[in-house]
């Protein structure tokens, strides 16, 4: 009798315990009972989430990931509000100004008891003038620009961007992740001894992407160009 008093005594001081480790474990969690979400590289107060979403790491790419026991429902309007107030570009990304981020995706998951969030972001400004690529640079080529070499012949190279010159040219584009590219075409040419490429491949069934890049910068354009597939099957010089 005196044995099982001892072993009760025993469990009920464990149970003691490990209830304080795990109040302490979540006490000093960065983000368990705050609102606000805060690395190093945010200017502001961070990002707003929910009281109860326990943080467990941030990787090189910079996701977030946390762990948390409120429903979807309750989650899932904490983050369209925060989303909702932020400046979207590409039908995709989210600028946060006062945190100087961008939000690449923010993504809640069922688990059985609990939901797992993630939110993976880019400091920088994707939604920036560096990042869209202004038409500008149908001038530099055709006035300015030595065409070097490149997957089409600079006829062909000539015969896109009048092409491009009479697409309309689409600002905030939706992004399928679904859909691949069947055609990349890429031409290269410099300008002032500069050297630079342009890629040019298919959007969607009916959208162009064109793509420069220059000096280690990536800027990108989207135009409405039917049956672009085969527009660029057509130009001659492809291998």
């Amino acid at each position: 009798m005196k044995y099982l008093k001892w072993m009760f005594g025993a469990i009920k001081l464990v149970l003691v315990f490990g209830f304080i480790a795990l109040a302490f474990l979540l006490l000093i969690n960065k983000t368990f009972i705050n609102e606000r979400y805060l690395e190093d590289f945010m200017f502001g107060e961070g990002i707003p989430i929910n009281r109860f979403m326990y943080f467990q790491n941030i990787n090189d790419d910079l996701t977030a990931t946390f762990i948390s026991p409120l429903n979807y429902e309750t989650l899932n309007k904490a983050r369209n509000d925060y989303l909702d107030g932020l400046e979207q570009c590409y039908d995709r990304y989210y600028y946060d100004r006062d945190n100087g981020i961008t939000i690449i995706d923010y993504e809640i998951s069922n688990n059985k008891y609990l939901r797992n969030i993630s939110i993976h972001m880019a400091n920088e400004n994707y939604c920036s003038e560096d990042y869209k690529l202004s038409d500008m640079w149908l001038y530099d080529y055709e006035n300015l620009s030595l065409y070097v070499n490149g997957d089409i012949t600079e006829d062909a190279m000539s015969e896109l961007i009048n092409a491009v010159h009479g697409a309309e040219k689409i600002d905030n584009p939706s992004i399928n992740d679904d859909y691949e590219s069947r055609i990349i075409l890429k031409v290269n040419a410099s300008i002032n001894g500069i050297s630079y490429t342009l890629t040019f491949q298919d959007f969607s069934e009916s959208e162009l992407i064109v793509i420069k890049e220059m000096n280690n910068n990536t800027q990108f354009g989207v135009y409405a160009i039917e049956n672009v597939i085969d527009f660029l099957n057509g130009l001659e010089g492809r291998e």
